[in-house]
């Protein structure tokens, strides 16, 4: 049997291939045909452009590419292994699986059903709402809690959209004028762009000199983390939800003179770290997560329609691509609709 599958060549480089796929099933596996999938335009930007290589963990190794991407993946069990109980043939799944048309889904970590009356597009933007997660999960964020998220990609505002529904008052900070216009579309009202007004000034002017209680770096800049912190009241957390990739160099003794003195607590909040499934010194975990997600987007409590806007057939996918992280101007997200190849 032949799969398409999209591959990272080199840098800048993606293409669609076609390959024989060995339809033998693991025990943990479900075959799974390919509805859509949505792209991670940081994570899968950082391996299109070559960022990926700049990584601490990535320095010193050979050659990166070829190699397969995506992790956001919605389609229709074919057939399962011995141990997958998530799952049965016929339904309809949220996996994190490459984009392909095709693929072997590890379907006892993750090959969540999905309600069949909510389109595809919709329902598949829950996988970045899952990264998101994890900051609120991070956080002790009560009602009425002053909550600034740098950034409005996807997963800041997606973070945006569930501190708020925690009852957090909520302000974005975002440079891009799109994003800025999709945040407001998904109900987040109060939001700036740094290079029109001071964020320090309006931080403090709308936290009565305090600073806020929860600050999330929703981007992975190093120098933004740093700002996040500087914008965090004493005994406040700053939560690291962007992955820090490029290399920085600055002056970071202020940050953690702040941090030292005002007993600031630094979160990393990488959604991995919690457990796959239910265990019992752990309050959530990953397929929980996920559960509440989709029920929260098909009920309309967390906003999608207004941030997709590039839905595309695989074979566009240099296009997308290129413009996902060199046009943030039109490009916010993109899903690649699998039908299209029929």
């Amino acid at each position: 049997m032949k799969t398409h599958e999209l591959v990272f060549i080199q840098p800048h480089q993606v293409e669609l291939q076609e390959r024989e796929i060995d339809t033998g099933l693991a025990p943990h596996q479900a075959l799974v045909e390919s509805e859509c999938s949505i792209v991670s335009a940081g994570t899968e930007g950082a391996g299109f452009t070559g960022l990926i290589q700049e990584m601490p963990s990535s320095r010193g190794k050979q050659n990166m590419y070829p190699q397969t991407t995506g992790y956001g993946h919605l389609g229709r069990v074919l057939e399962v292994g011995s141990d997958v109980t998530m799952c049965q043939v016929g339904d309809r799944v949220l996996s994190f699986s490459n984009h392909a048309s095709l693929v072997k889904a590890d379907a006892v970590r993750c090959a969540l059903p999905v309600p069949e009356d909510v389109a595809g597009e919709k329902v598949v933007f829950a996988r970045m709402a899952g990264v998101s997660i994890s900051a609120l999960r991070s956080s002790t964020v009560q009602p009425g809690d002053t909550a600034l998220v740098i950034g409005q990609g996807l997963v800041g505002n997606f973070a945006a959209q569930l501190f708020q529904l925690a009852g957090a008052e909520v302000m974005a900070s975002e440079i891009n004028p799109l994003r800025i216009e999709k945040a407001k579309a998904c109900g987040i009202e109060r939001g700036v762009n740094p290079n029109e007004t001071d964020l320090k000034e309006y931080v403090m002017d709308w936290t009565g000199g305090q600073g806020v209680q929860i600050a999330i770096e929703a981007i992975g800049v190093s120098e933004l983390v740093s700002e996040a912190v500087m914008l965090t009241r004493p005994y406040g957390k700053t939560i690291l939800l962007g992955t820090p990739r490029a290399p920085a160099v600055f002056d970071a003794t202020p940050m953690l003179l702040k941090v030292h003195m005002e007993a600031i607590r630094m979160i990393g909040s990488l959604e991995w770290r919690w457990p796959p499934h239910e265990v019992n010194r752990y309050r959530h975990n990953i397929v929980e997560n996920y559960r509440q997600i989709i029920n929260w987007i098909v009920q309309d409590r967390i906003i999608v329609e207004p941030l997709l806007t590039h839905k595309a057939s695989p074979v566009d996918c240099q296009q997308i691509f290129t413009g996902l992280t060199s046009d943030k101007d039109v490009y916010l997200s993109a899903v690649f609709d699998w039908g299209l190849l029929n």
